[in-house]
This record gives structure tokens, sequence and C-alpha cells, in this order.
């Protein structure tokens, strides 16, 4: 906005322009010679006008031209604008001029730089005044003289921008702000109507004086891609020296600037007429096909004109293929534009699309083509499917993915047979998968279609149990996976899945290696970044790693909008960090936060972590019925498979702990047995079978203090610390014997380190100290006013709830507080709780 009203006083011609109106004082106090050099509404005539002026008043003879025998009186100044209009001869004759020291030789000239004769002008003048574009700071110092007001400098940058800096069209867009303060209230959408507005005027006015051939060169220009002679020479037809005197004259009309040549296009087209500006673009387009000059740059230009042409849509098409996806993506919808076959170009667009994240354009080329499924090619139609079913589990749907393949069927899989029989093991249908696999063969024997084959192979042997080895064969198929020459969409990355089987049979340090490694050599525009990221994020949940949890799902942006299976991670992250962290508030805002995205998934084998961490935060707040399908649908998922050890173990962990939280030793029981049986074949589900019963015992009421140490020492090996801290402290406050809960929270301690930084402590001392609280107290009291039942306050610090309410008793006596409601309302005047 303004800072004042607009004044109607004339303006100083030179404001913002100090070297012009230095000029005006040199030449009356020295014989300067100076060659005044500026575009076409620099001010470069308008500054000679006010020399000649200046001169005249202090009574300085003045000629404003030049002829042969002209005869210049010492003392007198030859002042001459437009020299780029005069001929050879005369401009010859000022160069001869110069020689005489006894005058003032002053001459303004557009830029020609490909004449010679105005070249060995300027040589001979020496001193060259170049008028640049004003900027921001100038048309600020402008505006101030113009309208007597002071501009803002970020509506002066826009001046600028919109202008190009021009004196002349600088001046028209502050008389239609002059002009707008007398007709409406200056608005943002006002000035940006009023500006544009005034610019364009400006340019159609300057445009109507120029001749047909500089306005066809402009027109050229105004494509952005530059403008060469002999491109020229072939579109309109003119001498190579013509063409080049085009090019210098349109370089000199100030209009060739970025701004200000998307600006000239309308105004053009109203003066050419829109079909001539056509056909000169696709002259143009022509002319650089035909010398091969034609690059991406320029190809983009034309096709965002409207040029349509079968050659540059091909161009197009050709360098989508060599591009990263998003700008494939972009290209191959510029290319139809131009021309080209969308229906011909829908599968390769629908993946480049995918792959850059635009899910709704590719799905909507993926539903095109399998609508049209009789005219494809079995490999086409099979890329089709994977390139569907690929978007369908993005979106969280992997059953939608399996009924595609199933719709495909083994006979038209080709070589993507072990990428469907991935999708079928994962979405339970095991038979179908199998089929997949059996009719496999003749595959083109690639990096990739080997990693996929060793992928599917390891995920089957993953299921029958054979744990070692199928890590083993994942592990190998994702290192050939990653040597394939060109990315391809894919329902999961192979990092993805490798890591899921390792974290689910406790191998974290391997997930996490394999995760930080796709991380690594993957582009940050990666559609599987951000899975990998939530998942090295999840291994530090697991671990009890809290902040390192917390700084990852942090760093995600607030804005960004997570496709549904990473969403799903994302809220399991959040519910579970909450969880871990006893605070209420917040994990009833992360469960509530949650309930959109556990209305849209379904389940399959590489969504049962983050469902079995929503089903405890859902324990904890009595409310398993809204995800009760889900786990039905988990619990069907593994019966179809056969009990899988590896992947069925968290989930019954998962459950045995919600039974924990339920306090329901019956619920416990199923997911214990099947533990048990799990024991057998896997050394880490014998480790959660463990603790699965001491955890029963402990509900039960029978603490015994070496069977509680071993169990959760047991969960600390197999790399869930967390949790063996949990079953000690709560082992801890059932205890009914203090020698045992002082063992028991001496374990719990040690596997839980860094437990007094977890966050909702307070920090510092001095307000501690302040209120006449011990550390313990202070901590006591910010939990307390966190909501913390006595019970989730002790297992936070590994005490008893017994002491935690000595500690508040004696909080409240030192606040000398009548009841507990003024005890919590001074604790929260004093801050406590604020952190949480």
């Amino acid at each position: 906005m303004l800072t004042s009203e607009p004044t109607l006083t004339p303006p100083p011609t030179f404001a913002g322009m100090p070297g012009a109106q230095a000029l005006v004082s040199a030449a009356r106090t020295g014989n300067p010679h100076t060659l005044i050099r500026g575009t076409a509404g620099s001010g470069k005539s308008a500054l000679i006008a006010a020399i000649r002026d200046d001169l005249r008043a202090h009574g300085i003879g003045v000629a404003t031209a030049v002829a042969p025998g002209t005869d210049i009186e010492p003392g007198c100044a030859l002042v001459i604008d437009d020299a780029h209009r005069l001929p050879h001869s005369t401009v010859d004759m000022l160069a001869s001029a110069t020689r005489r020291p006894d005058i003032t030789v002053i001459v303004a000239t557009e830029p020609r730089p490909s004449d010679r004769t105005l070249r060995s002008l300027g040589d001979a003048l020496g001193d060259t005044l170049a008028l640049a574009p004003l900027t921001p700071r100038d048309i600020v110092v402008r505006a101030e003289s113009t309208l007597g007001v002071r501009l803002p400098l970020g509506l002066a940058a826009a001046i600028a921008r919109i202008t190009g800096g021009g004196v002349q069209c600088v001046d028209a867009a502050l008389g239609a702000l002059a002009r707008l303060d007398q007709t409406e209230p200056r608005t943002q959408p006002a000035v940006e109507r009023a500006l544009d507005a005034a610019v364009a005027a400006h340019l159609r006015a300057r445009l109507g004086e120029l001749d047909s051939d500089l306005l066809c060169t402009l027109a050229i220009a105004a494509l952005g891609v530059g403008l060469d002679a002999t491109e020229l020479v072939r579109v309109l037809s003119v001498e190579p020296a013509a063409a080049q005197d085009l090019i210098d004259r349109a370089h000199g009309t100030g209009l060739i600037s970025p701004t200000l040549l998307r600006a000239t296009r309308e105004p053009l087209a109203a003066v050419l007429g829109p079909q001539r500006v056509g056909r000169l673009h696709a002259d143009s387009l022509r002319a650089k096909l035909a010398d091969g000059t034609l690059d991406l740059l320029a190809a983009r230009a034309y096709g965002e004109a409207g040029v349509m042409d079968t050659e540059l849509a091909d161009f197009l098409c050709g360098a989508a293929e060599h591009a990263e996806p998003r700008l494939a993506a972009t290209l191959y919808a510029e290319a139809v534009r131009a021309g080209a076959d969308r229906a011909a170009l829908a599968l390769r667009w629908s993946e480049a699309a995918a792959l850059s994240g635009d899910i709704d354009t590719a799905v909507g080329l993926t539903d095109g083509l399998l609508e049209r499924a009789a005219d494809l090619t079995d490999t086409e139609l099979a890329a089709a499917v994977r390139i569907a079913a690929s978007v369908a589990a993005q979106q969280g749907m992997l059953g939608r993915s399996a009924d595609l393949y199933e719709w495909l069927g083994p006979h038209r899989v080709g070589s993507d047979a072990p990428v469907a029989a991935t999708v079928l093991l994962a979405a339970g249908r095991p038979a179908q998968a199998d089929a997949m696999t059996d009719l496999q063969a003749g595959a083109p024997p690639t990096s990739a279609t080997a990693g996929a084959s060793l992928l599917a192979q390891g995920l089957r042997q993953s299921i029958d149990g054979q744990v070692a080895i199928a890590v083993n064969s994942l592990t190998r198929g994702l290192s050939l996976s990653t040597n394939g020459s060109r990315s391809r969409l894919l329902p999961d990355s192979g990092a993805a899945i490798t890591a899921l089987a390792g974290i689910a049979c406790g191998e974290l340090a391997g997930a996490q290696a394999i995760l930080q490694r796709a991380l690594d050599t993957e582009p940050p525009e990666s559609i599987t970044r951000r899975r990998h990221e939530l998942l090295l994020t999840w291994i530090a949940m697991v671990r009890g790693d809290l902040d390192a949890a917390a700084t990852g799902l942090d760093a995600i942006p607030a804005d960004t909008e997570l496709a549904p299976r990473d969403a799903l991670f994302a809220a399991a992250l959040r519910v579970g960090l909450a969880r871990r962290v006893g605070d209420i508030g917040a994990l009833t805002q992360s469960w509530e936060r949650a309930h959109g995205v556990i209305a849209e998934h379904s389940v399959d084998l590489f969504s049962l972590l983050p469902l079995g961490e929503l089903w405890l935060g859902g324990a904890r707040l009595r409310d398993t019925g809204r995800l009760a399908h889900l786990i039905e649908q988990a619990r069907d998922l593994l019966a179809r498979l056969g009990e899988p050890t590896l992947w069925g173990s968290p989930l019954h962990w998962y459950g045995v702990q919600a039974a924990i939280l339920a306090e329901n030793p019956a619920e416990l029981l199923p997911h214990a047995n099947a533990l048990g049986v799990a024991a057998e074949t896997s050394p880490y589900a014998a480790g959660l079978a463990t603790a699965g019963r001491a955890w029963l015992r402990v509900l039960q009421g029978e603490i015994d203090a070496t069977v509680v140490e071993q169990s959760a020492r047991t969960l600390d090996r197999i790399g869930l610390p967390w949790d063996g801290a949990r079953l000690a402290s709560e082992a801890a406050l059932r205890a009914s014997d203090t020698r045992t809960a002082t063992t028991l929270l001496q374990v719990a301690r040690s596997l839980r380190p860094a437990a007094s930084s977890t966050p909702g402590a307070v920090a510092g001392t001095e307000r501690e100290l302040s209120a006449g609280l011990t550390d313990r107290e202070a901590e006591v009291a910010n939990l307390l006013v966190m909501g913390l039942t006595y019970r989730d306050i002790g297992a936070r610090l590994f005490i008893s709830a017994k002491t935690v309410e000595h500690h508040v008793a004696r909080i409240r006596r030192r606040l000398d507080a009548a009841s507990r409601a003024d005890m919590l309302s001074m604790l929260r005047a004093m801050g406590h709780g604020a952190e949480g």
C-alpha cells in the first residue's frame, strides 16, 4: 500500500536516473564527448532534449544535426539523437567531430552491436552512459518524485518485474497507480489489474509504431527461444544482413526480456493477427528442425505457444524417455497438446505420472488402458496392470492390486509374474501366487527380472517358515533390483519389503542398513523415499529411541499429503510415540487423527505392523471397536497364509499387549499360544512367547522377579528394549514386596537409560527450586498436570504407584493447596505440564 495521497506536481525527468542527471550538469560545465546508449523507452530521447534545453538556457549554442560543410563554433555543443537511424556517412562525420576538443559532442543511440560504423563512433566518443533498466529502488525514488509517495519496495519490485524497468513503461505503470487512487481503493487485486492494463496499453502503442518485419521478429522472439539470423532468413525471406539488422532492432526495442516478451504475445497477436503469429511460430519450428538446432527448451516453448506438429510431438516424446519422472510426465502431456496420440502415449505417460506422485493422472490413464484391453498386446496389458496395481498399493488397497493380477491371469502376465506373485502373497492369496510363478518362462534374464524373482521367492519362503533362507533371498533380490537400468513403478520397493521382513523377525540392524542404503542412493524426488524414511523412524521407535523417532516424524512437512499407505504408518507412529511416553492428551489427539486413515485402509501382509500399533493405541483408549474389522481381516489373512511365523508373531505380540492393556488374560491366551507354536521354528517368536507367558503370570498376580527379568532382557536382546522395560515396570507395580519391586524397577531403568529425558520432563531446575519442589517431585507434578494416572506416572518414572501417591501428598503440603483442584491450578500456573 502507498503511504500518502499522490500529487499532481510534475515530476523531475530523471528521478531514479542519477547518471542522466549528472550528464546534464557535466554538459554545461565542460566539453564532454559522450555516447548515450539505451533501448527504446529507456529515457534517452528525454535526456537528449533535457541536455539541449539546459545548454541553451545557459547561453551555449547547440547543433542538432551535422552535414558536409557544417561549421560548429568553439564552445558550442553537437547534441544528436537516434544515431542508429542516420546514414553511415553522417555517423562518420560525427566521429570526425569528436576530434575537436573545443566542442561538446553528445550522441544518443539504440544498441546496434552488428553495426561497425556505430561501434567506431562509440570508440571515438570514449565515454558511454548506458541507460540500464530501473531497479526497484530506482522506482521507489521515481514514484516519490512522480506521485509524492513512497512505494513499498515489494510493489516497486513487482513494477520492475512486469515493466522490465524501462522508464516509459515504468511511468505508465506509476500513472496507472495515480489514476487508481481516484477511482477505487488500492487493494492488491486492483493494483495488479491496473498495472497489467497499463503495461498492455503501453506495449500496444509501442508495437503500433513498428514495421511488419520487426513485428514478425518480435513475435518469434516472444517464444523465448532466442533469435537466430539464419532462422529469420528462412522464416521472413530476407537477406542475411537484413536478418541481423532485425535482430539488433528487436533488441533495441527494449522488449526482449522474459517478462515483456510474455506480455507482448497478446498485443502482437492483435496487431499481426493470431493466424499469422501461428504461421510464424510454425515456420520458426520448421527452420530449427531443418537446421537441427531444436533443443528441449525451444521445443517446450513451441508447445506452450500452441504449435501442433508431429515432429515436435516426437521430439518431446523422445526427451521424455530420458527425463526424470516428473519432467517426463509433463513432456508427455505437452506432446499430446502438440499432436501426439494420447492413447499411444498412455502407458509411458501413466508410469511417469505415477512415479512423480501424480496419482490422479496415472489412474485416469490406466483406467483408459484397461477399458480398451482388447486393443493391447499382452506385454502392454501386463504393464498397464502393473502400473494400476502399484497405484492401488500406494493407496492402501493391495487387495485391488491382487484383483487386477487375478484378472490379468498367469497366461498374460509375462515377465511381471514375480511382481504379481508378490502382490498376491501379500494379499493372502497363495494359490493364485503359485499359479503365476508356475507359468513363468522365457522372461529376459535382466537384473530387474532376476531381482523381482528373488524377492517373490524370498517372500514365499518367509511365509513358509524358512526365515533365514527368506532373508537371504530377499537381500539378494534387493541387490539385483537396484542394478536395473531404468526405474519401474512397482507395488512396493524391494527395500521396503526386505526391511519389513527384517523388522518382523527382529533383524533391526539389517533392516536399518537396507533402508539407509536405499535413501543414500535414490533421488530426493523418489516416491518410495517417504516410505523408507517412515520405516527407519519405525525402527527407532521399536528400539526405544523415542527422540529420534519423534524427530523423524516431525521432519515430514505439516502440509505434506501422504499416500494412504504412508499415512497409515505415520498415524501409527504418532499413536505409538504418544502411548510410549504416556501422554494421554497426545495419544487421544493422534488416535482421532488416525480415524480417517483407518476408515480407508484394508489389511495386507505389509500393513500388519502399523495395524498392531494402532490396536494398542485403541486398547489404551478403550476404543478398539473402530478397527475390530481390520484385526479380523488380519487374522483371516494370516490363516489363509498358513499362520506364517515371521509375519504373524509381531501381530500376536501386539495382541498380547492389547490384552494386557485391557487387563483381560482370556484375550491374551490365543496370542500367547500362537507365539508358543511359532517358537518352535523362530528364535524371535520364542522370545516373544517367553515374554507373553511372563506377562500372563504378571496379570494373574504371579510375580517372579527372575522370570520377569529374564523375559525383559530377552525382549531387549531381540530388539524390543522398550517392551522389556515396560514388562519389568508393570511387574514392579504389581509386586507385593518392596525388594521385588525395587529389583524390577532397576531392571526397567537399565533397559531404558534415557527415560529421564523423555518428552514431558521439566527442563532445568530454576522453576523447580523456586516452587520448593525436589527434582523428582517436579517430574511427578509435570506428569500429573498432563493428566496421567498414578499408575501411568509410576510406569513412566519407574517407581510404584504408591510412591507416586506419596510424592503427590508432599507436593500438596508444600503448596499448601486446599484441594487437589487447587494444587493442579497452582502447578499449571507455575508452568508444569507446558512441555507436554
